[in-house]
């Protein structure tokens, strides 16, 4: 073979020799791998013959001497783009050599640049418009992009933010949250995350911010990105809620212990009683592990508000109750409930105070509940009421002791008492020195 030939075989383009008529008299080894045709396939054919479009090869005749971008197919019909050259030369037989080079994957790879740069770009169009600051932030704690939503947060300049690595815009206390965080993103713990971290602005005010974030990578090079939306206003709305709260609860307690003072004047034989009956009772319901304190708090304060209806003569008699006076005294549950239940979210508490009366026997007032039907709530300020009654002065007996009270309670142990409510009272005073004294 003549070094001429292998050349003409060995260069990575398509070459084909055409005569004067455009037929192909000669074309080297590489169409098998840009045509997928063998040599004879080819040779002999006419230029127009080629899997090219027309449009294309009579733009390569018009534009000689000049590179022409160009569309053709291989033998199994698959798009492949190139670029083509066409020179006229002298020889004997030799009209033309046109010179084609596949371009396919450097195209495909432009036009997926071209989109991705599209995607980008319209990607920060969004983000420079978003209301939500929006950040990307690499293992370093480097800033690698703000919007201008992330920067108004801050009351800082994209400058400013830039220069600076992302915890020093964080509130101190809260810089070892955002460090594990990031560490458990970075490592693969998590992936996406959200938390409130607070932040100091220019201003020296205090804002709060709702973080979320996951890893994403640029290129080789691993990184955060997220959102910030600033809830500053809405805490600071939370806190004057909560502050609101606190000072209508202490209203309520003011309001309740007015009530109690009400009672309190219409019997002064049971003065500070349920005061004293709503401390027993919280610390039992502590012990139990009841969630809502205040219910039971209340609903133990309030628990006689219903005697208010019954003749004072009938609450100072300096003597035992006969049947009749002590049938108006069974009714201040009742009473009470009516009175309590109109007061909005104390439906409970209401029902609370109708229970305190009755018993695991049935034996109890106004309804003759049984076990289970009576509330926890009123299981333990019944238990409380009998505690506190026993060991106080009344006008038809002298004050029991403390010993005589748990020996009452202990003796009804599940039979009239709740079996843990006795047993947590008891211990109460027994073992952790519990007085209802002031």
């Amino acid at each position: 073979m003549k070094k001429s030939e292998i050349i003409f075989n060995c260069v990575p383009c398509v070459i084909i020799l055409l005569d004067e008529n455009k037929n192909i008299i000669e074309v080297n080894e590489k169409v098998k791998d840009y045509f997928g045709y063998e040599i004879e396939e080819i040779k002999g054919k006419n230029i127009y013959q080629l899997p090219v479009k027309r449009e294309k090869i009579e733009e390569l005749f018009e534009n000689a001497g000049k590179i022409v971008k160009i569309d053709f197919l291989t033998k199994d019909g698959k798009s492949k783009i190139g670029i083509g050259l066409l020179e006229e030369v002298k020889g004997e037989r030799e009209k033309y050599i046109l010179v084609i080079h596949d371009v396919t994957e450097e195209e495909l790879l432009r036009i997926k640049l071209k989109e991705e740069e599209k995607i980008i770009k319209e990607w920060e169009n969004l983000a420079e418009k978003s209301l939500s600051g929006i950040y990307i932030y690499d293992e370093n704690f480097n800033f690698l992009y703000v919007n201008p939503a992330f920067c108004e947060i801050f009351g800082l300049s994209r400058e400013e933010i830039m220069k600076k690595k992302v915890y020093e815009l964080i509130y101190p206390e809260d810089i070892p949250l955002l460090k594990e965080m990031v560490r458990k993103r970075f490592s693969g713990e998590i992936e996406i995350v959200s938390f409130i971290l607070r932040a100091i602005d220019r201003n020296g005010r205090l804002k709060y911010g709702k973080v979320s974030g996951r890893v994403s990578k640029i290129g080789d090079r691993k990184v955060i990105m997220g959102t910030v939306i600033d809830i500053t206003e809405m805490k600071e709305y939370e806190e004057e809620l909560k502050k609101e709260q606190k000072l209508l609860e202490k209203t309520l307690e003011g309001t309740i212990y007015a009530i109690v003072r009400i009672v309190e004047t219409r019997d002064p034989y049971t003065a500070g009683h349920q005061v004293k009956v709503a401390k027993l009772s919280e610390a039992i319901a502590k012990e139990i592990g009841l969630k809502n304190i205040k219910e039971i708090l209340w609903a133990s304060l309030l628990h006689d508000v219903g005697k208010i209806s019954v003749p004072s003569e009938i609450l100072v008699m300096p003597r035992k109750l006969n049947p009749i006076e002590f049938g108006v005294i069974k009714t201040h549950p009742i009473t009470g409930y009516n009175i309590v239940k109109v007061i909005p979210n104390f439906e409970k508490i209401a029902e609370i105070i109708l229970q305190h009366h009755e018993r695991l026997d049935g034996t109890g007032y106004p309804k003759g509940l049984k076990g289970e039907e009576i509330l926890k709530e009123a299981r333990i300020i019944g238990v409380s009421d009998v505690v506190e009654a026993m060991i106080s002065h009344r006008p038809y007996r002298p004050a029991l002791t403390i010993d005589d009270a748990l020996e009452e309670i202990y003796k009804n142990k599940g039979i009239k008492y709740d079996k843990e409510v006795v047993e947590v009272c008891i211990e109460l005073f027994k073992s952790k020195k519990f007085s209802l004294e002031e």
